[in-house]
């Protein structure tokens, strides 16, 4: 029999999800886009209004409730819901709190010995600017608005956009951290808040030009699983980063439930280093690690819910193949349709994101920044890798930008 499952959210990673569980579900969804409502049922509510929202699942019967929409973990979604014994699965506001919060992010990961790139947070404008004066190149500087890293190789040049910035410390704090040179990964967990299974890894493509040259972005692509983490780099981080994490949030009375994930660097000599934690997929990553887990998602997602994912389920079962995720994106302001769509081949997995709208005669069509995301799989990587840029070819909008290398290595990297 088919579930109802209401997911909030509407990103790439939101789709991706939607239409995974769409196969064997019945999936309503909120915030709404056009290429949402080809699959799944347009709730019309808000993300944040929690009593809502709560009304809806009651009155329509709905089994299970999703946020992947960080504004409505941040309205403390998971705790109404569970109080009015609703099955919900993600983390309540309380626990989620790091994975947002980049200053308190790199405050938890100095507090648990997490290895980190070293860093200085600050909340007046003249501390940031004297930190600089010290500050060896490359280095970040990012604050809580999404997408907020920047990339600077001039100490000048942050202190210009400090300066001239007025909103960088206004509402937020700012992090500056020291750019580490390796290689970017991703790595999930699944728990119930006091077990935690891994569910996948990723080589993430964030920066925008080929050799992770040009600026961060949300992402341009990704590799699943990621070859360079060994096994003994999977143990390290569930034994020294994932654990800790949840056994600090349930000491708290905070306990972690849902997908807890890690960004972080893995240098040529094979160190680690945790960049900030993730509430759920990236939106680069998403298509790909559902390609990968080799388990129905609604059965995994409910045993955390009702409490038997620490007795029963011993490990997660991934497949053994390679998924390459390529992110297209647009640089023109002016919208355009999107063609070649039809030509992909069945098995290729697309991931809109809610920037893409309909028109008048039903075409598609792009808007500047992130468009969609292909995604293919193989046995091997050069064999998924292939597969993905040859669908890529078939794609057009105007302003059409992509990365031409993923999957190639990255141990030289061209920061400029």
């Amino acid at each position: 029999m088919k579930k109802k499952i209401l997911i909030i959210g509407n990103s790439a990673n939101a789709y991706a999800l939607a239409k995974n569980l769409s196969k064997n579900n019945e999936i309503y969804i909120t915030p709404a886009s056009d290429t949402l409502k080809e699959f799944a049922t347009y709730v019309d509510i808000r993300e944040d209004n929690v009593n809502e929202l709560l009304d809806y699942v009651l009155e329509n019967d709905i089994d299970m409730t999703i946020p992947v929409s960080q504004a409505a973990i941040e309205a403390n979604i998971v705790s109404k819901f569970t109080e009015h014994k609703q099955h919900i699965f993600g983390p309540i506001a309380e626990a989620g709190n790091f994975a947002f919060n980049k200053a308190n992010a790199k405050k938890l990961l100095y507090k648990l010995h997490i290895p980190t790139p070293k860093f200085g947070i600050f909340e007046k404008t003249n501390m940031a600017i004297d930190y600089l004066k010290n500050q060896k190149i490359p280095f970040i500087l990012k604050t809580n608005d999404k997408n907020s890293a920047i990339v600077l190789t001039s100490t000048q040049q942050a202190k210009k956009i400090i300066e001239s910035n007025t909103t960088i410390l206004g509402n937020s704090k700012v992090v500056i951290e020291d750019y580490i040179y390796g290689t970017p990964f991703s790595f999930y967990s699944l728990t119930d808040g006091y077990k935690a299974l891994p569910i996948g890894s990723a080589i993430t493509y964030k920066h925008s030009l080929d050799g992770n040259g040009g600026q961060l972005t949300s992402g341009m692509g990704s590799l699943c699983p990621n070859y360079k983490l060994s096994i003994e780099n999977e143990y390290f981080l569930m034994d020294n980063v994932i654990y800790p994490t949840i056994e600090y949030l349930e000491s708290n009375g905070t306990p972690y439930l849902g997908v807890l994930g890690v960004n972080g660097i893995i240098t040529d000599e094979g160190k680690l280093f945790i960049l900030g934690w993730q509430s759920f997929f990236q939106d680069c990553d998403a298509a790909g690690l559902l390609q990968n887990i080799d388990e129905d998602l609604y059965s995994l997602f409910e045993s955390c819910i009702i409490g038997s994912f620490s007795d029963e389920i011993d490990n997660i079962k991934l497949k053994e193949q390679y998924a390459v995720s390529i992110v297209l994106r647009s640089s023109d302001s002016e919208t355009s349709v999107i063609t070649g769509i039809d030509c992909l081949d069945e098995d290729t997995i697309i991931s809109y994101y809610p920037s893409v709208t309909k028109n008048r005669y039903l075409e598609y069509e792009a808007h500047k920044d992130s468009v969609l995301s292909i995604t293919t799989t193989a046995s091997s990587i050069t064999r998924a890798s292939q597969k993905a840029y040859s669908e890529v070819q078939d794609i057009d909008f105007r302003g059409i930008y992509y990365r031409k290398d993923i999957c190639n290595p990255l141990s030289l990297l061209n920061i400029s």
